[in-house]
């Protein structure tokens, strides 16, 4: 592994892309092992629209928000029927057909899992204190509202148990992200700096910022629900198993590798939009991945 001090983030990228068949720039393939590294100048060139998106909402004004119940640091979604995954063609194979779904009400957390949240499940001795496989991971880096990164799925699996909740579905995931609204970010608008932590645009070498962001420090970038980060700052483990193609009826009940999802600070935008599907084997963790959870919750009456 390589140390993000000695590396920048361009040539941790290239690396990577040799040692992984490129995964790490291809859309539907891990970026979970990706290195960090620091930016030089994250505003450098303007975020871009990328060939995979879905169009842009016309008048991002329009854009309204839905108020839902708030308890406890999570939201109370829903549920209802959406379209989940791509319809354009130039979608990766593995976010496409568009399907309707259906999905349940449901609690998510509003931000992703910090790394003073996480340290609580340590000091309980129900968690394992992440490996510090990187200058970037988050655990040692002095600052508790930093998303945990460098963590193996089953660490994140055991969190969320800790903690009385879950690891979100994927269709829950995505819910989350965009609603009921066709939107290639969960904001609404075109890839940006202000909205959300990722590379810079598409073919950039920089991100957004030098590590993730603290949670919740990109309100504007917030989906329809209010859930924030959804796009970039760490890519989040779901629970469930990663499948190349999805149809109708329930996913895999096993597999080699679990869903990611949402893109993280070392991912381009066109692997950070509300379908793009990611995935890491229940070995693998990096400084660009994280997780948050989630809880089922009672119809509303």
């Amino acid at each position: 592994m390589r140390s993000a001090v000695a590396a920048t983030i361009v040539s941790a990228i290239a690396v990577l892309a040799l040692a992984r068949g490129a995964r790490a720039i291809v859309p539907g393939h891990s970026s979970a092992m990706q290195q960090g590294g620091d930016s030089e100048d994250p505003h450098a060139a303007p975020a871009s629209d990328n060939p995979y998106d879905e169009p842009s909402v016309r008048h991002p004004a329009a854009f309204a928000r839905v108020s839902v119940p708030a308890q406890g640091g999570m939201l109370r979604l829903p549920g209802g029927h959406f379209t989940m995954g791509s319809s354009s063609p130039r979608a990766p194979a593995n976010e496409r057909p568009a399907r309707i779904v259906a999905v349940g009400p449901f609690w998510m957390d509003r931000t992703e899992v910090t790394v003073g949240a996480f340290r609580s499940c340590v000091d309980a001795r129900v968690c394992v204190r992440p490996t510090r496989s990187s200058a970037a991971c988050t655990y040692d880096a002095n600052d508790d509202d930093l998303p945990v990164s460098c963590v193996h799925w089953d660490q994140a699996d055991a969190y969320c148990r800790f903690a009385d909740k879950r690891l979100p579905t994927e269709t829950e995931w995505e819910y989350a992200a965009r609603g009921t609204l066709r939107v290639p970010f969960p904001w609404g608008g075109a890839a940006s700096c202000a909205n959300a932590v990722t590379l810079a645009y598409d073919q950039a070498a920089r991100s957004c910022g030098l590590r993730p962001g603290r949670v919740g420090s990109h309100p504007a970038g917030a989906s329809v629900f209010g859930v924030e980060d959804m796009s970039g700052n760490v890519e989040e483990w779901t629970g469930d198993w990663y499948a190349e193609s999805l149809g109708p009826g329930p996913g895999p009940r096993a597999g080699a590798a679990h869903v990611l999802r949402g893109g993280g600070w070392l991912s381009p935008p066109a692997l950070s939009r509300t379908t793009s599907r990611d995935w890491g084997s229940a070995m693998e963790a990096g400084p660009n991945v994280g997780f948050r959870c989630a809880k089922d919750a009672a119809p509303a009456r």
